[in-house]
Parts: C-alpha cells; sequence; structure tokens
C-alpha cells in the first residue's frame, strides 16, 4: 500500500509539472526553439539568418563585364544573293556589325588579396571586367581562368586586406537544410534571398559536370556566380543557373557544389587551367533488362561498354560487362556519379574502384593517368568525329538548347558531312540535344553503317545533314 502511494505521488507531480510548463508557454505567448549554432556562438532561429548575411555580404562582388560580338547585317541575304555576286563578283565580304553587349554577374572573394570565384559565363568572351567592392569602390579584375566544362572562371584584383569567405563541404548537406544566395539580381547590389536545399544531383544542359544542387531561395538573372551558403556562412555552392518560363524565379535555382568548385579553382589559381584525370573508359547507365542480363541484385552502377587500349583502365584489368558500384568507399549509382568522383581527383592519383565482374564483387585499384592521354578515348569513341561543348552565352540567346562543335577530326563523317567548328547541334535523329551527356548518350547509341541525320544551326540558319557511320 505505501509503494502504490509514492507511485501515485509520482505521477500526480509529474502531470502537474508538465501542466505548469503549458501554462507558463501560454501565458509568454512563446514556442521554446532549441538554438541554433553559428561560429561558436548560440543564438535564436530568427538571429542567424542577419548573423549570416552581416558575415557574407561583404565579400560578394558585383562583376560587370563587356564583349564585343560580331553579327550579321540585315543585308547580307542580298549580298549573298547569287546575281550580286556574279555582277561584282565572288570574293565580295559579306558585311557584319559589331556591337558592345554587357554583362553583370556576382562572385565572391576567396582570399584577402582579391581572388574571386564566378561563373564562365558571366565573363565568357569579355574584353573588359570590372568588380564594384561593397565600399563602392570599381577595380579593374583580371581573368585568371575560366573552365567552360564546369562553367566556374577565377578572376583577381589588386587589393589588400579584403574580406573573403571559406569553402563549406557540399557532400555534407541535406535535403531541406536552410540556404542563404547572395548576389546582384536584375542589378540591385546584395540582395540576400533564403530558402531550403530542393534537391542534390540535378541534371542541366549548362555544363559537362551536371551535378548542381537545387534550392528554392530567390535566384534571378545577375546572381550567376554569387555564393550559396549554409547557415554558418559557408560557401556551399556557386549559384549558376534558374529553370524559368517567364525569365523570373520561379523556385527552381542551380548551383554548382563547392566541391567540385575547389578542385576547378585550386587548378585555376596554381595553373592557370584545369588538369583533368583520366581513368579510360565508355559507360552507360544500368537498366532493368540489363540488370537481368547481368545477375545483377538491382539495377544501378556504371556498366563498362569499352576500355581504351593503353588507358589507365587496361593496365589496371578493367573489363568489359564490369559495372563499377563504388569509388574509395563511395556508392556510385550512374555513370554520372562516376564521372564527378572521378573529376575530383588529379592525375597520378590512386584509386580503388569496386566492380562487380560475373556476378562477384571486387576491388580494382587505379592510377589516373591525364586527360592530355584522351585524344584516342576522343577517336574511337565518337563515330561522328567531332567534340562539343556548352552553349556560349552569346548562343544562348539566340537556341534554347542544342550544343556547339568544338572540335571536327580530319578525315571523319562529320567532316565530311560538312560539320564546321561553331556550329550548334540542335538534335540527332530528331532526338533534342539539351546537354554535352545527352549528346554522348545519342552518339554512344550509334553503330558502323547507321545514318545519322544531323539538326544543325549555324547563323541565321537552321538545316539538316546526314551522313553515315564509317
Amino acid at each position: 500500500m505505501r509503494r502504490f502511494r509514492l507511485s501515485l505521488a509520482l505521477i500526480l507531480a509529474l502531470v502537474l509539472g508538465i501542466f505548469i510548463g503549458i501554462k507558463a508557454s501560454k501565458s509568454t505567448g512563446e514556442v521554446p526553439k532549441p538554438p541554433v549554432a553559428f561560429a561558436d556562438e548560440s543564438l535564436p532561429f530568427n538571429e542567424v539568418f542577419v548573423k549570416v548575411a552581416e558575415k557574407v555580404k561583404p565579400a560578394v562582388v558585383r562583376v560587370e563585364t563587356e564583349a564585343v560580338v560580331e553579327y550579321s547585317s540585315p543585308f547580307s541575304d542580298f549580298f549573298s544573293d547569287p546575281f550580286f555576286r556574279w555582277f561584282f563578283g565572288e570574293n565580295l565580304p559579306s558585311p557584319k556589325r559589331k556591337e558592345i553587349l554587357k554583362g553583370l554577374g556576382s562572385g565572391f572573394l576567396i582570399s584577402p588579396d582579391g581572388y574571386i570565384v564566378t561563373n564562365n559565363h558571366v565573363v565568357e568572351g569579355a574584353k573588359k571586367v570590372v568588380v564594384k567592392l561593397i565600399d563602392g569602390r570599381k577595380l579593374k579584375a583580371k581573368i585568371i581562368g575560366t573552365d567552360k566544362k564546369s562553367d566556374l572562371a577565377l578572376l583577381k584584383i589588386n587589393a589588400k586586406n579584403l574580406p573573403y569567405l571559406k569553402w563549406g563541404d557540399s557532400s555534407k548537406i541535406k535535403v531541406g537544410e536552410w540556404v542563404l544566395a547572395i548576389g546582384n539580381p536584375l542589378g540591385l547590389d546584395y540582395t540576400v534571398t533564403a530558402g531550403i536545399i530542393s534537391a542534390k544531383g540535378r541534371q542541366l544542359p549548362l555544363s559537362e559536370y551536371e551535378d548542381f544542387i537545387q534550392t528554392d531561395a530567390a535566384i534571378n538573372r545577375g546572381n550567376s556566380g554569387g555564393p550559396l551558403v549554409n547557415l554558418r556562412g559557408e560557401v556551399i555552392g556557386v549559384n549558376a543557373a534558374i529553370q524559368t518560363e517567364t525569365g523570373g524565379f520561379m523556385g527552381l535555382g542551380f548551383a554548382i557544389p563547392s566541391n567540385l568548385a575547389k578542385k576547378v579553382i585550386k587548378d585555376l589559381m596554381s595553373k592557370g587551367k584545369v588538369v583533368r584525370p583520366f581513368l579510360g573508359i565508355q559507360m552507360q547507365a544500368v537498366n532493368e533488362d540489363m540488370a537481368k542480363a547481368l545477375g545483377l541484385k538491382v539495377a544501378k552502377g556504371a556498366i563498362i561498354s569499352n576500355v581504351i587500349k593503353g588507358s589507365p583502365a587496361e593496365k589496371a584489368g578493367l573489363r568489359r560487362y564490369d559495372v563499377v558500384v563504388g569509388v574509395d568507399g563511395r556508392e556510385i549509382k550512374n555513370p554520372l556519379d562516376l564521372k564527378i568522383a572521378i573529376m575530383r581527383h588529379s592525375p597520378g592519383d590512386r584509386i580503388v574502384l569496386k566492380v562487380i565482374r560475373n556476378g562477384k564483387e571486387i576491388k580494382i585499384p587505379v592510377v589516373l593517368g591525364s586527360e592530355s592521354q584522351a585524344p584516342a578515348y576522343f577517336a574511337q569513341g565518337n563515330p561522328l568525329g567531332i567534340e562539343v561543348s556548352p552553349l556560349s552565352r552569346r548562343l544562348r540567346r539566340f537556341y534554347p538548347y542544342g550544343v556547339e562543335v568544338s572540335r571536327v577530326k580530319p578525315g571523319s563523317p562529320a567532316q565530311r558531312a560538312g560539320i564546321q567548328p561553331g556550329d550548334v547541334i540542335l538534335e540527332i535523329n530528331r532526338q533534342p540535344v539539351k546537354s554535352v551527356a545527352e549528346f554522348k548518350t545519342l552518339v554512344g547509341r550509334l553503330r558502323k553503317g547507321d545514318i545519322v541525320l544531323l539538326t544543325v544551326a549555324r547563323g541565321e540558319q537552321t538545316f539538316f545533314i546526314t551522313l553515315r557511320i564509317g
């Protein structure tokens, strides 16, 4: 009986304590919230954004560019008329007109001596770059290096003791995590917007390395090159693009992950260019039917369709039909995962691939080579004989999608058919080409003897070209 009374008293005390706590909470009108850590401080949540903005804004810059763009004259059709050329001669040059194209973007300082990160498409083709600091100073910037494949660029201004930002670890971000975007949208300097990480690993036609962070933090034209930061003020992404049907913000913004950007910027700073590693395989995604045919439990990984002769992959013993499912302990779900995992390394690095071969899981160490070994891969891996890159800033003004021809191999089917550097390939066999990755996928399906229909844009003309794979 005594034990029962003691238990009853404890229960009554617990209920009374909960009642008093609820009553006290109601009387203050506040719901208790856990503090959020920021730079070793414990702050109420509603003050964290203020602290982040105060810390980050001084290191964000406005990037102004000027480029000279050459256009065909509205009279070019008249001058190219056969009768006109017969009368005045075939060597008459087609008239051109030049226009100064001004651009606006964002960037951020990564060192006290004036190194600035921005997007390649912000400064691409620019003859003059000026950077405006938060204190109002305008300084001429030098382009240290650009990388079209990742859409990143590194600038340098002549100044000292500048505020700067530190890189965060983009591999640790989580969907639903709060982030801030800071930049100069539509010319409105130092605009701060907040949102969350909406998704990771998004693919866009903006760059070859399509591993974008998606966020609903408001990003508009002019935000390109600005930082996407976490609640510690660390850069976890470089704002690069929006997806919109109106030209304005629709809740779909995209940023280049910091871990990818760090490697690119490090190379640009030390070498002026990006030195990429080379594995030497052709690969594709594993679908359900392929998984069944290979006896795989799940349809994931990157299956090797070809191993380039003399490549690091061949020297390491990789074979056709091997399915790569891991790199250095990191899971590989598809070819893009493998591509990004390799990109994070440098030539000469040793990696360990987890491979499924004949139903058994094995580990294969590989010493990566240099991208300078890639010509053999280019010649064997592309039956058209062309190399492509994402559309430049100028071309994106005229074409909603496509890839630009950057190189045509002498004697290739593409050269014989009349393809030229600067052409824009819009479709392959009536399939839209929206990115470099899509181009490679469509070309990878071609076989010897196939007749290919290309939709090509050149200047103001769009036309069809057919060629046969030799």
